[in-house]
């Protein structure tokens, strides 16, 4: 392992480097049109999430959402770290990929599918249907208006991203729950 001239590790200085320079161009890029804008997206996609969300359904919807937020985020910082793609506005300064509009917007719209769609037929059709929307639509959106940049990378994977963590997901909380239904109806 190599070491720099305070005995930490290279990576360790790399890494303290790269936050500071995130918390420096987040100083300059708060309170601008860009991180409103942000700020509003993201506002408004989680106050419509809620509006539509099935209350009655909310630990099975959240427990999807949870899920797919540990993979898509868990994916998303890998992007980054592999630099196929990059936010360029934060609305943090540090841990960015929690705020980033694509990844909020993909969590959002297919927990909100998981809800709507109860067979997998429907499911998976409904799943294509929103992956398109987000990969080919509102990513592309995202890129026009600067809030979101792709360096290695296509909207086309992004797609296929989204279809099978949807399902990939789906599978996982429809598992969960079936254990769960056939551990309270054995306990009866």
């Amino acid at each position: 392992m190599f070491f720099s001239v305070t005995g930490m590790a290279v990576e360790v200085e790399m890494q303290r480097l790269l936050t500071s320079a995130h918390i420096e161009k987040w100083i300059q890029d708060v309170f601008h049109f860009q991180w409103f804008l942000l700020l509003g997206l993201s506002i408004i996609a989680l106050s419509m999430w809620w509006k539509l969300l099935n209350k009655v359904r909310l630990p099975e919807v959240l427990l999807y959402a949870v899920f797919t937020t540990i993979i898509m985020m868990g994916v998303d910082e890998c992007g980054e770290e592999l630099t196929l793609w990059v936010y360029p506005i934060y609305l943090f300064p540090v841990f960015p990929v929690i705020t980033a509009i694509n990844l909020t917007s993909a969590i959002l719209m297919l927990s909100i599918t998981h809800q709507c769609f109860t067979t997998w037929k429907s499911f998976s059709t409904a799943t294509i249907v929103v992956s398109g929307l987000l990969a080919f639509i509102l990513e592309p959106a995202f890129s026009f208006i600067n809030l979101y940049q792709l360096l290695n990378w296509n909207y086309g994977y992004n797609f296929l991203l989204y279809v099978i963590v949807g399902l990939l997901v789906r599978g996982i909380v429809a598992t969960l729950f079936s254990i769960a239904h056939n551990a309270q109806r054995d306990s009866n």
